[in-house]
């Protein structure tokens, strides 16, 4: 039993970790579930993100389409044009300015060395962006972007975009083989805010209306009121359709956002100490995978049929909508695909399981009580088979039940003057007939001796009170007398054939024994083991010393145990002490067919009523 029960939890948490893992790698790139986790991501941030107000330590100055109209041209940007914002920010107070425009090539010398002048200040902080070693560039241009910038604090430009679907999710903040630090970093550092070490997530936020950060256009910047600046970051940067655009979780349902708006977040996110690294096991992933894993295999072994799957949705839904309530209110969102496959899996998994392992205890049970088991009785023992079934065989138990043995009297003679075809129909007749009976009254009809039959009643599920084997005592009883009944009612129709008719001897007797299976595959057979079945099976031969004349005779013997617990319900007689054969003390017998029946309603009778004698329950 505690071998079967091992082998059972092994199974299930191989199911669990089967489902937690397949569940883990399903929704990584590249496999389609990671496009749905991303969905759901945009969606859950577009609609449910926690709204915040628009951030007042950074504000973006953009270069617009209106500010190129003004100068005197579109590309590269009018280098004078950029040191004059650089100075009118520096004036109006803010805290650092980055400058989010690559400065790849020469333009007019006047006006590089303005900007030279207005990078290298030393009043505030000035960071201009370059790009990592990697990065994709001709080397003319690299060399003098270099030249450029020697001197200057400086960021580089590249954004991690996820290989998957080019989103920008994360940041990485120091360059994992330059050291250098990002665009972002390096303001936050120049500020003297903690740069993180490893990767973090970029915490997208939303606002009722507008942008995250304040964005104002370039040419604007000297008609601002000097208190919208005043200690704030700026970073400068395109702010034109079609340049330096990006996707983002903030842009899933509109047009893509600018790299210098996600500089910007990147910023706010690290001056405000918000900036933690990814951990190297994502613990609210895989503890809601695992969650919902052991949810699935909760399910797939309580829960069947219809009910399974509506209960399997119904937590699916319960789970996202869950997930979606925490993250409006808490801003961290659970990712929700691996869960919901590792539910599914973990479940269908343990209902397969379930199902295959109630077939097979169901075809043991067929196997050892073939036809002969009602179909209630089946599935009692199914209800409770974790107690009943090990293996896929009954484990052995100590129990109390109460044994039928039923022989059709004279059947030596019946056998000697019918030919072996019409015999075979005769006792299958009787058998059919008697096996029904044993059935309706809820007995478990083991086997067949020829004309014999053994039945016994409070197997295979053991009882547990003396109530209930009181209650299988009396059905034994009822379905001895109505066995009689039909015995009579089978010699009718005989005697109207022209065949033979035959007398019947049943005895019952109560007490505890073993009840189990023996051998293994198709020779295994449920029996019954102890002096309670030796007993019942010589109360049956008694029956022979107490025949009534003819053929047609019928006698139930029962032991004192069955008649005690019978508490008067069948009128009956007292046989006296009886010695068995193989037993060393004399044992009580009662007989209660119906030729007892009428006698004992008669000596106990007065005369003068005249009232008819009522027959015992199942024996009409």
């Amino acid at each position: 039993m505690l071998t079967t029960r091992i082998g059972a939890a092994a199974r299930v948490a191989l199911m669990l970790i089967g489902a937690i893992a397949v569940a883990l790698v399903s929704a990584q790139p590249p496999f389609p579930l990671a496009a749905a986790e991303r969905l759901f991501e945009a969606a859950a941030f577009r609609f449910l993100g926690p709204l915040s107000s628009a951030d007042p330590n950074v504000v973006v100055v953009g270069i617009t389409e209106q500010t190129l109209a003004a100068l005197p041209y579109r590309s590269p940007i009018d280098r004078a044009f950029l040191a004059d914002v650089i100075d009118t920010l520096a004036r109006k107070g803010v805290a650092a300015i980055g400058l989010d425009i690559l400065l790849d090539r020469p333009t007019e010398p006047a006006k590089d060395a303005a900007l030279r002048r207005a990078l290298t200040r030393t009043d505030i902080p000035v960071v201009a962006i370059t790009v990592a070693p990697e990065t994709a560039m001709p080397a003319d241009g690299r060399r003098f972007l270099e030249r450029f910038l020697e001197g200057v604090r400086t960021g580089d430009a590249n954004l991690a975009r996820d290989r998957f679907d080019d989103v920008v999710r994360d940041h990485v903040p120091v360059h994992p083989v330059t050291g250098r630090l990002s665009f972002p970093a390096a303001i936050a550092a120049a500020l003297g805010a903690p740069v993180p070490p490893g990767r973090f997530p970029v915490e997208w936020r939303r606002t009722a209306r507008g942008p995250t950060v304040p964005a104002y256009p370039a040419e604007s910047i000297a008609l601002l009121p000097p208190e919208w600046l005043k200690g704030r970051v700026a970073l400068i940067g395109s702010l034109i359709s079609g340049t330096d655009e990006h996707r983002t979780i903030a842009s899933a349902f509109g047009p893509p956002g600018f790299g210098v708006e996600v500089h910007a977040q990147v910023v706010t996110q690290l001056l405000s100490r918000r900036a933690e690294p990814e951990t190297a096991i994502p613990w609210p992933l895989v503890l809601g995978t695992a969650g919902l894993a052991v949810a699935g295999v909760t399910l797939g072994l309580v829960v069947t049929g219809y009910l399974f799957s509506a209960a399997l949705a119904g937590f699916g839904m319960l789970f996202v909508v869950g997930t979606l309530a925490a993250y409006a209110y808490t801003g961290v969102l659970v990712p929700a695909a691996a869960p919901l496959l590792a539910l599914i899996i973990a479940g269908g998994a343990a209902r397969a399981w379930r199902s295959a392992t109630e077939q097979r205890d169901r075809r043991a049970l067929r196997a050892l009580f073939s036809r002969f088991v009602s179909e209630p009785v089946v599935n009692e023992i199914m209800k409770d088979r974790d107690l009943f079934m090990a293996g896929g065989r009954p484990v052995p138990r100590e129990l109390t039940a109460t044994v039928l043995y039923a022989d059709v009297a004279g059947f030596t003679t019946i056998c000697e003057g019918m030919q072996p075809e019409p015999l075979i129909a005769w006792l299958d007749r009787y058998i059919d007939t008697m096996a029904s009976l044993i059935m309706a009254h809820d007995g478990v009809l083991l086997r067949f001796i020829g004309d014999g039959i053994l039945a016994v009643f409070g197997v295979p599920i053991p009882r547990l009170d003396e109530a209930a084997i009181t209650a299988d005592a009396q059905n034994a009883a009822r379905c001895a007398l109505a066995m009689e009944s039909a015995m009579q009612r089978l010699n009718d129709a005989w005697s109207a054939e022209g065949l033979p008719v035959g007398g019947l001897r049943v005895g019952l007797h109560t007490g505890p024994m073993v009840a189990g299976s023996l051998g293994k595959g198709p020779r295994m057979e449920f029996c019954l083991l102890g002096d309670t079945a030796n007993v019942g099976a010589r109360l049956e031969q008694l029956g022979k010393e107490y025949a009534e004349p003819g053929p047609r005779y019928c006698t139930i013997v029962v032991g004192e145990p069955t008649w005690a617990r019978l508490g008067g319900l069948c009128p009956g007689t007292r046989i006296g002490d009886v010695m068995l054969r193989g037993r060393h003390t004399a044992m009580a017998a009662y007989r209660i067919d119906s030729t007892a029946a009428r006698r004992a309603v008669a000596a106990t009778t007065p005369p003068a009523t005249g009232l008819p004698a009522l027959p015992c329950p199942g024996s009409l």
